[in-house]
Order: structure tokens, then sequence, then C-alpha cells
């Protein structure tokens, strides 16, 4: 046997070996290609699917805050349309009489959430000898401000309770 011709046969089936190996290689990954592209087009439809159900659930989160948003928008206005009202008719229903004087104001004044500061003086009698009194006028007025202030801070709350009491789409409480 010539040994050239062995070499020769050796490297040749070395060759074809490898060739076999490549092509079985290549015919092997074409069922796992295929495969793949089906996961990639069902993971892009799924993510389509959840960016559709997020702008969905966006869309009707900022169409019910506009809602809420305009009903408040409405009981603000009626709160301040009756405020005026009542402000104009409470100088013709009082007297300017004098209701509480300094000591009584100092603890008002004191008491969480309130502020009697800022009343302009008596006009009248007893009242006006006192520089720290408040009369009565003064007195209704503060009530219906600090009325209008309840009512709209109830109104906000009655929102922000009615905007988390309403799931939307999409909401998840895990």
């Amino acid at each position: 046997m010539n040994p050239i011709r062995n070499e020769l046969g050796l490297w040749l089936l070395a060759c074809a070996l490898a060739l076999a190996a490549a092509g079985g290689w290549l015919l092997g990954r074409i069922p796992l290609r295929a495969q793949l592209a089906t996961l990639k087009a069902a993971h892009a439809q799924q993510l389509g699917a959840q960016a559709s159900a997020a702008a969905q659930a966006l869309q009707m989160a900022q169409t019910r805050g506009d809602a809420l948003s305009a009903g408040l928008l409405q009981q603000q206005t009626r709160i301040d349309q009756l405020k005026v009202e009542k402000s104009r008719a409470i100088t013709q229903a009082t007297t300017g009489s004098t209701c509480l004087r300094q000591p009584a104001l100092r603890l008002l004044s004191t008491a969480p959430g309130l502020t009697v500061a800022g009343l302009p003086p008596a006009t009248g009698g007893a009242a006006a000898d006192s520089a720290a009194t408040a009369t009565d006028t003064h007195l209704t007025g503060w009530a219906i401000a600090t009325g209008a202030a309840y009512e709209t801070c109830r109104a906000r709350l009655a929102a922000l309770i009615e905007w988390h009491a309403t799931p939307t789409i999409g909401d998840r409480h895990d």
C-alpha cells in the first residue's frame, strides 16, 4: 500500500466527516430556527396586546380623572358662588355687635386648624373700645369661610375616594 494514498484517504475521510457534521448541524438547526421564529412572533404579539391594554387602561383612567375633575370644578364653583352670596347677605343680617373679646379670640387663635388673625377693627359702640374683639359680622363671615373650606375639602376627598374606589382595567392588587 502506498502511504501517500492512505494519508490522502484519511484526509478525504476527515473532510467528508467534517462536511457531514456541518451539514447535520445545519439541518438539525432548521427546526430550531423555525421554533425560535414562532416564539419571537408570539412574544411580539403578547407585548403588543399588553401595550394595547395598558393604553386602554390609561385612556380610561384619564377619562375618569377628567370626569371627576369636571365634577369637582362644578362643586367648587357652586361653593364659591354660595360663599359670595352669603358673605354679601351677612352684612344685612348682622349688627356688628361685639361677640368675642381678646381672651376668647386668643384661645381660638391657638386652636388646631383655626386662625382669627386679621379681623378688621370693630366699628361701633363697645366693640370699638377694645382693639381685639370680634363682632357678629366677623364671626358669621368666618363661619361662612370655614364652611366653604370644609365643603371644598369634603368634595376633594370624595373625588379622591371615588378615584381609588373604582379600579381600571389593568389595575393589579396582588
